[in-house]
């Protein structure tokens, strides 16, 4: 007689595969730009690009700073709005950016693997921030529950599709897309996530599990397609990352009744 046995979740990369397929293509538009993001919360991120290099550094709220120079990526989602991303060189940090400079506003996401007590976590911040220098009026990037409920097929590659669904406004659920893929079929995962909202139909995503590892994605559903990238450590291989885009195919969405939305 076959036994129900329980799933349990995994990480949703730990195989090697192909998920740059889809990705949308990198700009050098940004090389010999200064940009000066001022924080909501207190302090700065300032970056100054090249065609191939950004020199950083990041002043905290209690007058710490942080600075480096690294490679760096950048894609242009929209006319003005990029999504740009790098980690450190000793790969515990990883900086994921979305800049609008027509509206002077931006949305910075901060990854840190720290170790205590013989582990290894991941700390995860989303900060909206000012753009210096822009003279229109400053409405910062906020939360929103707009993808609530909803529903994506995200296709990275020929061989790596999932399932997205928005369960409320704390928690992301997903799963493999795979039928060929024999052992694919029942993997899925719960994740805590964030989503933010920077345009009509085009949201930021952050998201991790149990594991020390994260993933931000920048979610277009004008143009159907989502930009991002993995970062942190893996039961399966160490040190993780790795950048990523999709192709999207919307599902639909759930509805409830007025009076028992989730949470």
């Amino acid at each position: 007689m076959p036994e129900l046995l329980p799933i349990p979740p995994v990480p949703p990369m730990r195989r090697d595969m192909d998920i740059m397929a889809n990705r949308l293509p990198s700009t050098r538009d940004l090389a010999g730009t200064e940009l000066t993001l001022r924080l909501d919360a207190g302090g700065a991120l300032s970056l100054s690009l090249s065609a191939e290099e950004v020199r950083w550094k990041l002043e905290q709220a209690d007058g710490t700073s942080w600075s480096g120079e690294n490679d760096y990526d950048a894609v242009e989602v929209r006319p003005g709005i990029f999504f740009v991303d790098h980690v450190t060189a000793d790969r515990t940090a990883a900086f994921s950016i979305v800049v609008d400079r027509e509206l002077g506003r931006a949305a910075v996401v901060q990854n840190f693997l720290v170790e205590g007590d013989g582990r290894t976590d991941l700390r995860l911040f989303v900060e909206p921030a000012r753009l210096e220098g822009h003279t229109g009026p400053y409405e910062p990037i906020a939360e929103t529950r707009e993808l609530l409920g909803k529903r994506l097929f995200c296709e990275y590659s020929e061989h790596a599709a999932l399932e997205h669904i928005y369960l409320n406004s704390g928690t992301l659920g997903w799963q493999w897309v795979l039928v060929e893929v024999p052992e694919l079929k029942r993997e899925v995962g719960v994740e805590a996530a964030s989503y933010w909202k920077i345009r009509d139909q085009l949201y930021l995503l952050a998201s991790r599990g149990d594991e020390p590892l994260e993933l931000t994605l920048l979610l277009d559903l004008e143009q159907r397609r989502n930009i991002g990238r993995l970062f942190g450590k893996s039961g399966f291989g160490g040190i993780l990352d790795q950048r990523c885009g999709a192709k999207i195919v919307f599902l639909g969405e759930f509805s409830y009744p007025a009076d028992r939305q989730p949470g």
